[in-house]
This record gives C-alpha cells, structure tokens and sequence, in this order.
C-alpha cells in the first residue's frame, strides 16, 4: 500500500457560499482573475495580487484553480483539483499508483497569517464541514486535514473539537502565527485542546513568514527562503520550547519542506544544547536528537530527492513519510512510482516511508 501523507485540493468559493455561517458570509473570501487566467483569493480586502514591477516578480496565482490561458497548468482536471468530482481524484490516484491520500487546503495553508482571526476561525470551520463531506465519498481513499486560525487561539480549540467530532484525520498549521512562534502562551489553549484529544499536527509550509516572505522582490528567492523557514521555525518552536514536554500525547510531521536539511538543522540545536552558555535545560530536558527519536517527530519527503538515501541512515527510516504535493503544478509528477522503484533504498526504509511512518502519525 502506498499513503500519500500530503496531497492537496484548491478551494472553491462555493464552499464558503454554501458552509460559512451567516454572520460572516458577507465577508467571506472571494476570487478576482487577470486576463490570462491567473486567480487571486481577496479575504478581508488584501490578496496577494501584484502587477509586476520587474520580470517574475509576480506571484502567478494564490492557490486557486487556474482558468483561461493557464487552465491546464496543474496536468488535473478542475473536478479532480477542487474535489468537486470525486470520481475524477480516485481516477488521478490509481494514475499515480496512491492508494489513500491525505488532504491539505492550497489558499488555507496561509490562514495563520491572518489578522483577524475570528474570520479565519470560521472560514477554517466552513472548509472542515465542506472537506468531512467530500471524504465520505470515499473514505477509505479520502483522508481530510482540518485547519485552524491561531490567530484566535481559543477558537481555534474549540474547532479542535469540531475537527474531532467530523471524523477528519488531523490539524494543520503553519510554523509561525504572523509574527508570533508556535510555543508563545496565547496558543496554549489550542496544544491543550489538541493533546487531550490526541490529534496529530502538521506543520506545514507557508509563504508567509514576517521579513522573509517580502524580503524579495522575485518570486525566485522569496520561494526558495521563505519556503522553508517558517517550518524550520515550527520545529524550532516543538523541540526547543518544552512544548512536546507540557503535552506528551501531541506528534507532529513538518510537511513540504523537503527532509535534507533535518540532520544539519538537528545537529545544530544539539550542539547548542551541549553548550551551558546557551541554558538550554532551562527550557528542555532532554537534548533536540532525543526529542527527534522519541516517535512524535515526522517528516515529508518526496520519491525523487536525490539524498533521501543519506537522510534515512542520519535520522532514520522512521520518521519520513511520502508526500506527492498533487495536484500542484511545481510538483514533479509520478513520485510514488520512482519511490517504488528506487535500488537505493531497502525494503524495509520504502516500506516505512510509503505507508507504516503516515500509518502512525496519523493513528490510521
């Protein structure tokens, strides 16, 4: 069996018509388009939409479905992106030889940026009640990833619970909240609410990360810097805040991010750990390396990364978990079948890494 532990869907503004509750609705979020097909979401009167001052220094679209020019950008059909025909996803994952895939939000993976987040509470809420739906087409392929707003942390436990009560398979944030980390004590209530009803949290990668994000005007390094360091800040924020010791029931996977850089970055925090300048056993009592070893730290990881082979002897082959980011168009696609057929790998390392890592995060 193959499990896709990150795959993807591009929201709709049906769905926040249809399932935002009524006080809100006026203010839901909602597309523009250019003339060559390129969608912008607007929530809360800001989009991403730039009008180019230099070449690519554009963002091409905020994750919504392509249309006009750029219609076949992301090699899927619009039914199999946004969901709206299941058939058609159940189709694309045998093409890509997926036997159960796990889904994040594309426009909601930014929504711990927000600055008002009541609003994001309940737009979270509606996509939650929307994606439940969609998966009990197809439960046994179909796995749903509910979103939180941090930005209101009591709210966003309380839709912990309704996560819960939906039946979806896990929590998604980002690796920072706007300017704050992760472990700052306005989220408590939100790691609490997660611990008690032992629902796994995944970190996963967001444009928006304060002074990196806008540090760029190319798209080019934006992407590249910005990419990766809210995630390397989420684990930052796991490991080195004593979070994983005040709530022992919580793991966690830092999706999208690729894995090459975990042993370096790991090495590092223990190094600085080591040395009593820094009073790290003020805040932890046990080195980062041990936190990684404990069984609650995961990872995303693509079939075709080149060091995959020398990450697993770093760090081991139970904590990677392979991910297809589809139906992305900067994805590469067929990644499960190179996976499949890498001699660089044993048995036991694919094993894991197609389907018993995702299996235990996500209690499946």
């Amino acid at each position: 069996m193959l499990i896709d532990a990150d795959g993807h869907l591009f929201e709709t503004e049906e769905i926040f018509e249809k399932y935002l509750e009524p006080r809100l609705r006026n203010y839901r979020p909602r597309l523009i388009a250019d003339d060559d097909g390129h969608n912008f979401w607007v929530v809360d009167g800001i989009s991403r939409y730039r009008r180019p001052s230099i070449p690519g220094g554009s963002n091409p679209g905020t994750a919504a479905p392509p249309g006009g020019k750029t219609g076949k950008a992301r090699r899927a059909s619009v039914g199999s992106q946004t969901l709206s025909i299941v058939k058609e996803r159940l189709e694309d994952l045998d093409k890509e030889g997926i036997d159960v895939q796990f889904l994040y939000p594309s426009f909601l993976l930014h929504v711990n940026s927000w600055k008002d987040g009541i609003l994001g509470n309940g737009v979270c809420r509606a996509y939650n009640t929307w994606l439940a739906k969609v998966c009990a087409e197809a439960p046994e392929r179909l796995k749903g990833i509910g979103v939180v707003c941090l930005g209101d942390a009591e709210g966003a436990s309380r839709e912990v619970s309704h996560i819960r009560d939906l039946g979806l398979a896990g929590i998604m944030i980002n690796g920072t909240v706007g300017p704050s980390r992760l472990d700052h004590s306005d989220h408590e209530p939100f790691f609490a609410e997660a611990d008690r009803l032992r629902l796994p949290i995944a970190v996963h990668f967001s444009f928006e990360f304060p002074g990196v994000s806008e540090l760029f005007p190319h798209l080019f390094p934006s992407r590249v810097l910005a990419g990766i360091f809210p995630i390397m800040a989420g684990l930052t924020s796991v490991i080195c805040s004593g979070l994983m010791e005040r709530y022992s029931n919580l793991r966690f996977a830092f999706l999208e991010g690729g894995c090459n850089w975990v042993p370096a970055y790991v090495e590092r925090m223990d190094d600085h750990f080591e040395n009593p300048r820094y009073n790290a056993r003020q805040l932890i009592s046990r080195s980062p390396g041990e936190y990684l070893n404990s069984g609650r730290i995961f990872f995303g990881c693509e079939g075709n990364e080149k060091s995959l082979r020398r990450i697993v002897e770093e760090i081991g082959e139970d904590k990677l978990m392979y991910s297809s980011d589809y139906p992305h168009a900067d994805r590469t696609e067929g990644t499960a079948k190179i996976l499949k057929e890498r001699d660089d790998l044993s048995d036991s390392a694919k094993k894991k890494i197609m389907e018993e890592n995702a299996r235990r995060f996500y209690d499946l």
